[in-house]
This record gives C-alpha cells, structure tokens and sequence, in this order.
C-alpha cells in the first residue's frame, strides 16, 4: 500500500504526469480493496481444516502477491505506459486485498479475548507504519535505481513473510503442508456454512437503522480521505515544487509519527466510547481541513505543510482507529467476519471513489478549494453521526438472537483494513 498510494504516486507526478492520470491510477489500482467483501464469504464457506482455518489462504494471498511483484519487475512498464502499469498494480492490491482479510480471520480464531486490545493497537500500527516506511524507501528506490529493483525488493520482502507462514502451524497438530501428517484441530472449523445462511442474516444486520446511517458516514469521510491522498502528491511536486524523495520522505514521516500517537488513542477509545471519538475526530478533521483551506496563502512556505501533514494525518489516524472500534460494536457474531469484511470494503470503495472524485473535479478547482471539499464531506458525515444510537443497536440486535446477552453479541474484531 506504501508503493502503491505514496511512492509510486509521487513519482509520477514528479516525472510530469497530469494530476487527474495519478488520481485515476490511485483509484484504479486501490480499487480490489473494495472487493473484500466477497473474500470475506469465500473463507467462510471453503474451508481446508487440516491446514488451518485462515492459513491456507494466508499462503495462497502471500504467493499470489509474490508472483505478482516478480511479474512487475519483469514487465517494468515505462512512466508513458500508464494502462500496463495499473493494470500490473491492480493485480498486486488483488492479493494484498484478499491477504488482508485472512490474516483478520485468523487473528480473530486465534488471539484470545484477553489479548485482542493490544492486537487490535499493534495490528493498526503495523499497517500505518508499514505504509509509512515502504512509501519512503520505494519513493528513494524509484528515482535512484527504477520500477523493476523496487518490485523486486518488495518482492523479497514477501518471500520472507512467505516462508514464516509456511513453517508455522496455526494450532499444533494440523498439517504444515499438504502432504504431511496432521488433521483438523478444531470442530467448528471443518462445519461448512450455506451461502443462504450467510446471506440472510447479512441482510437482517445490514438494515438496522445504526448500520445504515454508518454506511452513509464512511461514504462521507472516506471519499474526502481519497480526495487528499489522491491530491497531495500532485500539490506538493507540481503546484508546490518539492522533489519527488522530499515528498515521500515527509509524508511517510507524518504517517508513521500519527500511527505512533494512534496506539495511545486505543485505550482511551474503550475509556470513553467509539462514538464519541469518532465525533470528535470528524469535527477535528473538518476544522483541520477548514485551516488548511484559510492558509492557502501560505502554502509556498514549507513549514506550512509540513504542520498540515502532521495534523491531517493525525486526524485520519484518530478517525480510522474510532471508525474500526465502533464498527467492532455493531457487528452481529453470527455473521461478524463477513459483516466486518464488507464495512471495510465499502470504507475502501470510498476511499478509491474519493481519489477518482478529485481526477474529475481537479480541472475546476483553484488551489487550495479541495481542501475546503474535503471540510464539507467531513462536516456531512458529523451531520448524519448526530442520529447514530449504538444503545438502540444493542437492543436490536439482542431481538435478533433473544437468548444471547449482548455482551456476547459485541465481538472485537482486528484494526486492519
């Protein structure tokens, strides 16, 4: 994701591509995270128990990203053959996608309950922070050594990955590959669960008022959310003048230093309440764009965006860790992976909406007015979160399973996407 959303953007922008073609190739490519939520259904109905619950498809995502890195390197589209290179990066995000959502699923089996806070903080600073430092060292590679070193080097990277979900049992006793000894550890794993099952009680979930009107917040933030990775690449190399390094450098800074600063948020998350952070982070990412926009005067002097991308990517971060605590809230355990999975899908078909919304209105926009677009959508999803009432879902969904007390109903799910 590092590669995909921060180096690789700032280094066509950098080499002169147009903005609205580096908005669209962000979109494009991280278009497949969208998709997870028919991953999330196909590790629930296809199982391979004797190997793991989630770790067959751990193996088959993982492989699947290394062959398509390997493929990139091979082919090293040019910068002019933009179509080539979306396409191979539409490829790579495919398996990242899928490798996503099973590494969630076995984190979920696995972890005990006592240690899912900790994992949750950890599981989300690894992303963050993992975006952060593989958007810097690519962004340097890129320009001093090319595409195909890069690829190659990520590459390696997941062949190591590879080889330790490979030599490491999910429980003890089951099969390391296929062709050794070992059997199903746990009886629930080896039930098979209907399609029909699934899909009826997605649909009861899914139209709960609480569940529809947090569909229609995550539209709101995430699109604005695309809007600004898609946008700053292009403001800080083409409007702004900053080198191609520079720009990769400091956004993978500002990104790692508030994935830092989200681990705190954790604890003080279960202290007050999802909700109430959420609120908050969406009234602080409004006011924060809403500076940004007022100091557009100021944006040719450095220091002025460097604080700005401090803040905003503060302000995401707090978002993004209040925005999977209260999604953990109202899933219904019934269907808790599926239903999770399809939230963080439709967060990532936003966010991919978001960079294609600023291709189109890019054009039309002076510098500085995205900022004030993006405000707007923050203020939007404030608007619709005042009607969300987390006690009224808890009510329904015990009407739903009316032997079941809710606090077995209220699962913790991973903080990844």
């Amino acid at each position: 994701m590092g590669f995909i959303t921060v180096a690789l953007p700032v280094w066509l922008a950098s080499s002169g591509v147009d903005g609205p073609v580096v908005a669209s190739f962000i979109a494009a490519a991280m278009l497949p995270w969208a998709f997870k939520l028919f991953a999330g259904p196909l590790m629930d109905r296809f199982r391979f128990p004797s190997l793991g619950n989630r770790r067959p498809w751990v193996m088959f995502a993982q492989s699947g990203l290394l062959l398509a890195l390997a493929s990139l390197a091979v082919i090293d589209p040019a910068i002019s053959e933009m179509a080539t290179l979306t396409i191979c990066c539409i490829v790579v995000s495919s398996f990242a996608a899928v490798q996503d959502v099973a590494v969630d699923g076995m984190a979920i089996d696995v972890l005990p309950e006592e240690e899912r806070g900790l994992a949750n903080a950890l599981m989300a600073f690894g992303q963050v922070s993992g975006i952060a430092v593989s958007g810097a060292a690519c962004g340097w590679t890129l320009v001093n050594l090319g595409l195909s070193f890069t690829a190659i080097m990520l590459a390696s990277c997941i062949a190591t990955i590879l080889a330790i979900v490979v030599v490491f049992r999910e429980r003890d006793g089951e099969r390391l590959l296929p062709w050794t000894q070992g059997a199903a550890q746990h009886a629930d794993h080896a039930r098979q669960i209907s399609w029909r099952s699934i899909a009826t009680n997605l649909f009861r979930v899914f139209i709960l008022p609480a569940s529809l009107m947090l569909i229609v917040v995550t539209l709101f933030w995430r699109i604005s959310h695309g809007m600004y990775v898609a946008a700053l690449p292009v403001l800080l190399t083409q409007e702004l003048g900053w080198d191609s390094v520079e720009s990769s450098n400091w956004i993978s800074i500002s990104q790692f230093v508030a994935a830092c600063l989200g681990v705190a948020i954790g604890p003080l998350i279960d202290r007050y309440g999802s909700r109430v952070f959420l609120s908050w982070g969406l009234v602080f990412g409004c006011l924060v764009f809403t500076m940004m926009w007022l100091a557009t005067p100021w944006w040719d002097q450095r220091m002025t965006w460097i604080v700005g991308l401090f803040v905003t990517k503060f302000a995401i971060q707090v978002l993004f860790v209040a925005y999977i605590a209260l999604h953990m809230s109202i899933c219904w355990s019934k269907v808790a992976a599926t239903q999770f999975a399809i939230y963080m899908a439709w967060a990532n078909l936003a966010y991919s909406l978001g960079a294609q919304v600023y291709a189109e209105l890019s054009p039309f926009l002076r510098m500085g007015q995205e900022t004030l677009v993006m405000a707007t959508l923050f203020l939007l999803a404030l608007i619709v979160m005042a009607f969300v009432r987390l006690d009224r879902h808890r009510e329904r969904l015990n009407q739903l399973t009316p032997t079941e007390p809710v606090e077995d109903i209220l699962v913790d799910i991973p903080a990844r996407f």
